[in-house]
């Protein structure tokens, strides 16, 4: 019972650490797992006194072995905190080089800018270019990812309101989003181009329905050029404007730049966008005050795949909600979040359509599966969806004042459109899933020189090297590892030359075993009286043989002897009473 229950408090705190359950705080279920764990600890600890002698220590310890002890946690916990936050940034670059010496072919396909794979989401050549050369994007049968960590795009707020916005929500940095699907591809509808140019100001305006609300988010987008030649224009969700010299909109939720004049340079533009999500109109009560369009039943909006076993599935399950529109859209959202799992990796060993496999069969996958899912199932509620793909998350360097996006926080997320309002984020990836905002560390450089001309090189950034400036972090760091290499060393000098236990008789370091009960100890000294001493290392048995062997066999041989034997080797308790007993006995023999 006891291994039953410490095994359940362990998988109890593995399971708060892992984000379960997915509405507490990330730092409140940790809190949860150590308290989980102290007292599973505790309790699995306490246990009766066993009835046998128990080894002591030669002394109780004292204030010098507290210290010591206190002294070595601390500074192995300084070491640790020094490695934990210098040791994974440079580990990274080190295990890509080693990669790519191990795997030549990792490298170049990482470099090329050829047509992306099934199996190559959230590989580094993403974001722009995650379409094939007729801009379909199909959904990989099976998959085996392993995210890059590469930079692919940064997005710089041009005002501190912006920055508090995008730090207390989410950032959705869009690159382009589809509208037709079926045969397990998303692709584009196939409208004729328009070209948008810019006013008196330099800003060519995006369409945006005036009612749309949400703070206006401002700043500028840098991102490389695509050696193809199909750069898009990229921009937080719900972009309204941006400076460039023209847009090329090509599709419904696509929007082309120019040719950069430097590909090596890439681009740098400001843009404007007003994002909305579901989770901010269901928070503001507003929700219910806005409408879904009337579409005709042909809209591609509304076209679900023509695989019947696809289409049933998806009717079935979107059937499974109920109420207004708003509350099947939390439904929807809350089906997807307990019935399937996170995984980058897929088996699909029948290799049956993929998004089947994925709500019948094998229930995970990665994003653009819960997007395309959560788009679907829209649909079979008559709500106008699509798929959007772009990036969410992101590393904030307060520095500088950026937001660098790397290839493991590509992202695909569920559009639906409001009248009044707009296209809407209807994010349906589990939140424990998503890439969380991660705040660069005091002092760590941001992995793009603004004083080049050509921000984005072929050859990747490299990481910068450890500075031992004196700005605040770096100090903290060095205070650590000073610390850490001070205390280990000082806490084996401070038990090295500790007082030395003193006070018992004969004690020695190796000499750690019980006492004697007081009944044998005094049997010894009888049998040394009466001119039979007990050599050491001879048994009370043994010694009991000799004496009845030499016609000197105490009355109380027999008692002593079952006594004896019973409280060391047996399961009886010691016994005051017996005990006692035994010592007049002995004292009469002697």
């Amino acid at each position: 019972m006891r291994s039953v229950f410490l095994a359940l408090t362990v998988t109890t705190a593995y399971a708060l650490l892992r984000g379960w359950p997915e509405e507490l705080h990330p730092v409140l279920r940790s809190c949860f797992a150590v308290l989980v764990l102290v007292l599973g600890v505790g309790l699995w600890r306490r246990r009766e006194r066993p009835a046998c002698n128990m080894a002591r220590a030669i002394r109780a310890p004292r204030w010098p072995d507290y210290v010591a002890i206190g002294m070595g946690i601390l500074g192995i916990e300084c070491l640790f905190l020094f490695l934990l936050s210098i040791v994974p940034h440079h580990a990274e670059t080190v295990s890509e080089v080693m990669a790519d010496a191990l795997f030549p072919q990792r490298a170049s396909t990482r470099t090329s800018a050829g047509e992306n794979s099934d199996s190559s989401h959230g590989s580094s050549i993403s974001g722009n270019w995650l379409w094939d050369s007729q801009g379909r994007r199909r959904l990989p049968v099976s998959s085996n990812a392993r995210p890059s960590n590469k930079p692919e795009i940064f997005f710089r707020p041009t005002n501190e309101s912006t920055s508090s916005y995008l730090l207390r929500s989410r950032v959705y940095l869009r690159a382009f989003a589809l509208e037709k699907f079926d045969d397990s591809t998303w692709s584009p509808v196939g409208m004729d181009p328009d070209t948008l140019l810019p006013d008196e100001r330099g800003f060519v305006n995006i369409w945006q329905p005036e009612g749309r609300p949400g703070p206006v988010l401002r700043g500028e987008v840098i991102q490389p050029s695509h050696p193809g030649g199909e750069d898009v224009f990229t921009a937080p969700q719900g972009a309204t404007r941006g400076r460039v010299d023209q847009l090329r909109h090509v599709d419904p939720g696509i929007y082309r730049l120019n040719p950069a004049a430097e590909p090596e340079g890439g681009y740098s533009y400001e843009v404007a966008a007003k994002t909305v999500t579901l989770t901010a109109l269901l928070e503001s009560g507003a929700l219910e005050e806005f409408r879904f369009p009337s579409l005709p039943s042909e809209s591609h909006l509304l076209e679900l795949p023509t695989d019947e076993a696809l289409r049933d599935e998806i009717i079935n399950l979107s059937s499974k909600t109920q109420g207004d529109p708003a509350s099947r859209l939390v439904g929807l959202r809350r089906l997807l979040w307990q019935q399937y799992d996170y995984s980058l990796e897929i088996a699909n060993s029948g290799g049956i359509d993929p998004l089947l496999n994925f709500i019948r069969d094998e229930k995970r996958g990665h994003c653009e599966f819960f997007a395309t899912a959560g788009a679907l199932l829209c649909r079979a509620l008559n709500i106008p969806s699509r798929i959007a793909y772009g990036w969410s998350g992101g590393k904030w360097y307060s520095g500088p004042g950026y937001f660098m996006f790397r290839a493991r926080e590509a992202h695909a997320w569920t559009e639906i459109y409001l009248e009044d309002i707009g296209w809407v984020i209807f994010d349906t990836t589990p939140p424990g899933s998503r890439t969380r905002i991660d705040i660069a560390t005091a002092g760590e450089e941001l992995p793009i020189d603004e004083e080049q001309s050509s921000p984005f090189s072929p050859s990747p950034p490299s990481r910068p090297a450890f500075s031992l400036s004196l700005d605040p972090g770096s100090l903290w760091l060095l205070l650590a590892l000073g610390s850490g290499l001070l205390m280990v060393p000082l806490s084996f000098i401070v038990l090295r030359f500790r007082r030395k236990p003193t006070g018992i008789p004969g004690a020695t370091s190796a000499n750690l075993l019980p006492e004697p009960p007081g009944y044998l100890d005094r049997f010894r000294q009888a049998c040394a009286r009466r001119g039979r001493p007990m050599p050491p290392g001879r048994t009370l048995r043994q010694q009991l043989a000799t004496l009845t062997e030499e016609g000197k066999k105490p009355p109380f041989a027999d008692d002593l002897l079952a006594y004896h034997y019973a409280i060391t080797y047996g399961d009886e308790r010691p016994s005051r009473i017996r005990e006692s007993a035994l010592l007049r006995a002995i004292k009469r023999w002697i």
